[in-house]
């Protein structure tokens, strides 16, 4: 596996096991306060792998901006499919890059793969949830 595949699961291992506490003590209903995590991933090939992991409900994790990434997945209640945020103009340049959500939101486990042409759509499509 790969190192940075290795971190990112890691620190999901790591982000999960300390929720688990919290949710032991009392059962979580699904809302604005359950604890959600996802480990986000951008693969363009090769050895160009980025991943990090993004908490919320309190919004947290790796992310660089994990309150607008958390404002991102709860306009679209963790359905990422659903995501098209910024439309505008891009290159024709085809570069793909993949990108990867694991996790879950609320009390749903989430699953997410979608391949973008290039970065610009990739950022045109989902804002600063992959922006890392």
């Amino acid at each position: 596996m790969p190192f940075a595949r290795t971190t990112a699961t890691l620190a999901l291992a790591a982000a999960l096991g300390g929720l688990a506490p919290t949710a032991a003590a009392a059962a979580p209903r699904p809302g604005p306060e359950t604890p959600s995590a996802l480990l986000l991933t951008v693969d363009a090939g090769g050895d160009d792998v980025r991943a990090t992991v993004l908490i919320c409900g309190p919004a947290g994790g790796l992310h660089p901006d994990p309150a607008t990434a958390c404002r991102l997945v709860a306009r679209v209640d963790g359905h990422l499919d659903a995501l098209d945020v910024r439309p505008g103009p891009c290159t024709r340049e085809y570069a793909p890059v993949t990108a990867r959500a694991v996790g879950f939101w609320q009390d749903r486990p989430v699953t997410y793969t979608r391949t973008f042409d290039n970065r610009c759509h990739l950022r045109r499509g989902t804002d600063a949830l992959f922006d890392f």
